[in-house]
C-alpha cells in the first residue's frame, strides 16, 4: 500500500489496517518516498498529487475507492465488510472518496508514524517482493 505519509487521516487509517489485517501485506510505502515515486513512474501515476492511496496487487495499481475496497478484503471481520463498497456505482464511491480526501488533513488527530507502521515502511523492493506483487524485477534494488 502506498499512502500520503504527511496526512493524519491516512496515517490513522494505515494504523487501523495494520491492526486488523487478516494477512500481512507486503509492505507500506509513502507517496513522498523515492520508492513511492518509482512505483508511480512505473504505473504512470504522479506521486506528487498526494490525492489517493494506492494498492498494488497482482501487478496492477488500484487507486481511490478501488484501492479502498480491495484493501478491505485483506481485513478481519467486521472490517472486511467494507469490501462491499465494490457494489456501489464507481462515480458515487469515488465521489465520496474524493470528498473525504479534500478534508482528510482536518478529519483526524495525528497518530504519528510509530510502532507497527514505522517498522513496515519500505525504502526499496527486493526481487521476492516484486515476485509477490507481480512486478518486474527491474523495480528491485540490486
Amino acid at each position: 500500500m502506498v499512502f500520503d505519509g504527511d496526512c493524519p487521516l491516512c496515517r490513522r487509517s494505515v494504523h487501523a489496517i495494520v491492526a486488523h489485517e487478516a494477512w500481512t501485506m507486503t509492505g507500506l510505502v509513502t507517496l513522498q518516498s523515492a520508492l513511492g515515486h518509482q512505483l508511480g513512474d512505473h504505473f504512470g501515476e504522479d506521486a506528487e498529487d498526494l490525492d489517493s492511496m494506492w494498492l498494488i496487487r497482482d501487478g496492477a495499481l488500484y487507486r481511490d475507492s478501488d484501492g479502498l475496497w480491495r484493501t478491505a478484503q485483506s481485513l478481519t471481520p467486521p472490517w472486511s465488510a467494507a469490501a462491499g463498497l465494490r457494489w456501489l456505482p464507481v462515480p458515487l464511491r469515488d465521489g465520496c472518496y474524493r470528498m473525504v480526501g479534500r478534508y482528510r488533513k482536518k478529519l483526524a488527530t495525528d497518530p504519528g508514524m510509530g510502532g507497527a507502521v514505522q517498522s513496515r515502511l519500505l525504502t526499496r523492493l527486493t526481487r521476492a517482493q516484486c515476485d509477490r506483487l507481480s512486478l518486474p524485477a527491474t523495480l528491485a534494488e540490486t
